[in-house]
């Protein structure tokens, strides 16, 4: 080895003993971060706003993290009544009396969760269920909507933790909920509904689809329930929205708003509601739900009211008379002035249905005029319903009179339609018989209806349930309508005209008599003859 080698190596070794000599750096502690519960379309975000070193599970030496923003802050330091202004410089030490007072604020109202929202920037790291190391020190962790689906079904919230060991943030965004229902009931077997206390409608009463009368005025509840972080919003707005289709009409003056049970106020101070509202929609608009002392998180708010099933539009059998509603509430405690969300519409169908009676000769094909017929439904608190009809002739034709009189008369009807009805027991009359025909005897029929949300099926059925053994044959309808069926009327007896089988007799009887006269007096003159 030469000399200028061994110099070289020699070198090399008393630097590998320097180095070896110099205290490694510490690194920085690093303790696994998770959020529990998150909810599907969003994105949290930990941005690090403090690092420190950790001593068991205390954190020294506390300086700015990675995402602080290098912007001027002024607070009052805990105890001391003058403002204080500081600037933050990443990975300098923070302030004492600042850390002092960020340990004093309270993490779950929005007041802190705007003000730790607004000492961070940057990109961040994006946490999830499964867990992941970042360094120990605090963090603000922010909700983002990560699809535009999501924004309209759930709320937003911010976060502050300190991560000195393993921490699952437990996620408490809330979701408020949407319903909407229409209450049914069968006029025959059930009470009747009571239109004047709709809150007071018994629970099992209430569903998504109903089927009701022409005329009924139909009974609609709206359930909105208030989302679990309504505490954390200083102004919570609420409103729902409410659209009626079809055939039914607004009963302008049923509306009633309920918080938690509790009848609310229409007006313009906080906690109250304001209530816009035309024939076919209205809109009842909570502006500041926090002032209401019922309102809470987990509460609803109930809105009950009825709409008038309307003969001239109403679309019997499917697809119904359609109805939605939607809630617009608060979703983002940070930002109350343009945070809104909303829920998915809300649905509710009204069915009715009709029933279609043919007036038949008894060659069971050729209309029949002359003939009227009354449809009765039996009633559960007693008495009978009268169903109004439609008459139309053979050509099908309405038989109603115009004014000058000109129009085919109620006596040629042939059919008739019996228009808006529900389920019940039925009895259907021939009031009115055609000359020289029997009248048929009255015939008693239940409508039984099974409806859903999407569609609805009818079936005819004898009172008790059984299927239907009348002397009549009912053909469904297409669509779900109802039911049609031929009333076949057949002839009496012949009946004498006047003058007719009375003297008939006298005649007969007449002739016998003379004939046997007749008969006498040949034989008294053939035996006078032979004496």
């Amino acid at each position: 080895m030469t000399k200028n080698s061994k110099l070289v190596l020699a070198l090399i070794l008393a630097a590998m003993m320097i180095v070896s000599m110099i205290p490694a750096m510490a690194a920085q502690e690093q303790a696994a971060l998770s959020i529990s519960n998150p909810m599907d379309g969003h994105t949290y975000t930990a941005y690090q706003l403090f690092v420190g070193d950790l001593s068991g599970t205390t954190l020294s030496n506390v300086k700015w993290g990675s995402n602080a923003k290098i912007e001027a802050i002024t607070f009052t330091p805990v105890g001391k009544s003058e403002t204080k202004t500081i600037t933050p410089a990443v990975g300098s030490l923070v302030d004492e009396e600042f850390l002092e007072y960020c340990e004093s604020l309270t993490s779950n109202t929005k007041a802190t969760a705007d003000f730790f929202g607004d000492l961070v920037t940057g990109t961040g790291t994006v946490i999830t269920a499964t867990a992941q190391n970042v360094d120990t020190g605090y963090y603000v962790i922010k909700d983002a909507y990560a699809v535009a689906s999501a924004a309209q079904t759930s709320t937003l919230s911010t976060y502050v933790c300190k991560v000195v060991g393993p921490t699952a943030i437990e996620n408490k965004a809330g979701t408020t909920t949407h319903k909407k229902e229409v209450a049914d009931v069968n006029d025959t077997s059930d009470t009747a509904l009571d239109t004047s206390n709709l809150i007071g409608i018994d629970a099992s009463k209430w569903s998504t689809s109903a089927d009701h009368d022409f005329g009924d005025h139909v009974p609609f509840k709206l359930t909105t329930t208030i989302a679990s972080d309504f505490a954390k919003y200083d102004s919570y707005y609420l409103a729902v929205n409410d659209t009626l289709k079809d055939g039914l009409i607004l009963d302008q003056d049923s509306i009633k708003v309920y918080v938690d049970g509790v009848l609310a106020t229409e007006g313009n101070e906080d906690g109250q509601y304001s209530l816009t509202k035309a024939d076919k929609s209205f809109k009842v608009e909570f502006t500041k739900l926090n002032g209401n002392a019922k309102a809470a998180a987990g509460k609803d708010v109930v809105i009950v009211y009825t709409a008038t099933l309307d003969s001239a539009t109403a679309v019997i059998g499917n697809p119904g008379n359609w109805n939605e509603s939607y809630a617009e509430f608060s979703n983002n405690p940070n930002d109350t002035q343009t945070g809104k969300g909303q829920t998915p519409k809300a649905t509710a169908v009204v069915f009715t249905y009709k029933t279609v009676v043919n007036k038949v000769d008894e060659d069971e094909t050729t209309p029949l005029k002359g003939a009227e017929f009354t449809l009765t439904k039996a009633l559960q608190a007693g008495g009978t319903q009268t169903i109004a009809v439609i008459k139309y002739d053979k050509d099908g034709n309405a038989t109603t009179k115009t004014a000058d009189g000109t129009a085919t008369s109620e006596g040629d009807a042939t059919q008739f339609s019996f228009n808006g009805l529900d389920d019940g027991t039925y009895t259907l009359t021939e009031t009115v018989t055609p000359a020289g025909y029997n009248t048929i005897a009255p015939v008693v029929f239940k409508v039984e209806a099974t409806h859903t949300a999407e569609g609805t099926t009818l079936a005819i059925k004898n009172a008790d349930g059984s299927a239907f053994s009348g002397t009549l044959t009912f053909t469904k309808i297409s669509d779900e309508q109802g039911y049609s069926t031929d009333v076949v009327n057949k002839k009496g007896a012949t009946l004498p005209s006047t003058g007719g089988v009375g003297t008939t007799i006298f005649y007969v009887a007449g002739s016998i008599l003379v004939l046997a006269a007749a008969i006498l007096l040949i034989t008294k003159r053939r035996m006078g003859a032979n004496d």
